[in-house]
């Protein structure tokens, strides 16, 4: 059987409540005052050491995990705008005409994420969707049909 790992947010809650329980046991006490150590009993400070590993172990993990969404989302968006860019040259090579699964190849991409991008694009106006009489789905990008007009 594999060992069960927590959550980073259940090593927090476990260690946050490790640590509190031995100041609800003793914390009300006459006893403590400024010398809180002298009320806690031995097995007190074991629970609270454990407590501490816990939640730092905890926090650790979250912040790990919040770093690596942070730099996630850039690489994200710079990776669609490359798999765009790379869309729109084969479509320009391949004379305005394209399919989704030659684009994949031709840009060395997934056939879901060169999809997505092809779908976006006819979405937002720069490709148009239209059936072959074979049945092929096409994506036709105005802009290169008539290459010889607006040539840059």
């Amino acid at each position: 059987m594999g060992r069960h790992r927590k959550s980073a947010i259940g090593e927090v809650i476990t260690g946050t409540v490790m640590i509190s329980i031995p100041f609800f046991l003793y914390g009300g006490s006459s006893s403590m005052g400024m010398g809180m150590h002298m009320g806690f009993p031995f097995w007190s400070w074991i629970l609270v050491a454990l407590g501490a590993g816990s939640l730092i172990r905890g926090i650790t993990r979250l912040a790990a995990k919040s770093k690596k969404m942070i730099d996630s989302k850039p690489n994200a968006k710079k990776r669609k705008l490359e798999l765009e860019n790379m869309v729109l040259r084969a479509a320009k090579k391949a004379g305005g005409k394209v399919t989704v699964a030659r684009t994949a190849l031709f840009i060395d991409a997934p056939i879901e994420e060169t999809e997505t991008i092809l779908n976006s694009l006819a979405s937002r106006g720069h490709a148009n969707v239209e059936v072959s009489s074979e049945g092929q789905i096409l994506y036709m990008f105005p802009d290169f049909l008539e290459q010889d007009k607006l040539e840059m």
